[in-house]
Order: C-alpha cells, then sequence, then structure tokens
C-alpha cells in the first residue's frame, strides 16, 4: 500500500511541473523609444522597471508585476529573450533561456514545493533530453521529450 501511495505522490510531482504557466507581458510607450540610450528605474501600467534601454528598446534588466511575478535577465524589446530567471507569485520559477517570450533552449522548472524538470524547451514545451526531480532531488524520471510529452524513459536509480 505504502509503495501505491509512493508512486501516487510522485505522480503528482511530476504533474505539478508539467503545467502551462503563462508570462505577464512587458508594457511599453512611446515615450520608452525616445529615451537616450542607458539605465532607467520607473513604473508603467503598475509594472515596477530597473532596465538597460538601448536604442528605444529594452535590452536586460528587472520587471516586477503588479501580481508580485517578477522577471530578471535578458530583453529583446518587449520580449524575454535570451538568458533570465521569470518567478510567478506563487514561487514557481523557470531558470534559463527565453525567446520571444518563451522557454527555449536549456532551462529548470522548479515548482513552489521545490519538484522540478530541467532540460531542453522548445516554443514553451519540454523538448529534448530532460529529468524530472521530486522536492527531494532525487531524480523520477529522465528521457527525451517531444512537444511536452514523455516519449523514451531512461532509467533512474
Amino acid at each position: 500500500m505504502r509503495k501505491i501511495i509512493l508512486v501516487f505522490i510522485l505522480g503528482l510531482a511530476g504533474s505539478v511541473i508539467t503545467f502551462s504557466q503563462d508570462f505577464n507581458a512587458i508594457p511599453t510607450d512611446k515615450q520608452i523609444s525616445e529615451l537616450p540610450d542607458g539605465w532607467y528605474k520607473f513604473k508603467m501600467q503598475g509594472v515596477v522597471f530597473d532596465v538597460e534601454l538601448k536604442q528605444g528598446k529594452y535590452k536586460k534588466g528587472n520587471i516586477t508585476w503588479f501580481d508580485g511575478s517578477s522577471y530578471s535577465g535578458d530583453l529583446n524589446g518587449t520580449y524575454l529573450s535570451g538568458r533570465g530567471t521569470y518567478t510567478w507569485s506563487n514561487g514557481s520559477q523557470y531558470l534559463g533561456n527565453f525567446k520571444r517570450h518563451q522557454r527555449h533552449g536549456r532551462g529548470t522548472l522548479v515548482a513552489k514545493d521545490g519538484s522540478k524538470w530541467s532540460g531542453k524547451w522548445k516554443n514553451n514545451q519540454k523538448n529534448g533530453k530532460g529529468t524530472t526531480f521530486d522536492s527531494y532531488g532525487v531524480a523520477i524520471n529522465s528521457g527525451v521529450w517531444v512537444g511536452g510529452e514523455l516519449i523514451e524513459k531512461n532509467n533512474t536509480k
């Protein structure tokens, strides 16, 4: 009975980190594009910015949204793009690469309970080699994902 409960709990931990969370939009204003290159701290539409602007576009920095979500890292205009860390208001976090406001490349999604999935992403979905870990850091499953689905499982012991 204990094994069945443990398998069920581990299954839930795996499902916790498979959910798809959206990223908040980055507001902009025509006045931003008119500012000279440099670092700026300001608040706009309930969003707090500490960012570098170059040629009128966001390049990198820290952004905190009114719901408590935050981002620190590279930007490309109004997109999360490059390397960064996005933290949702519930405490879940993604650390890794972004491309046009989506998880893309290597990255780790950490759920608020400490369970995580680490591996390759493409267009905001698990895509490539990756591993799911429980909240104690024990590997639950490892393998190859395509379009967010595990298609080839490796042994984890």
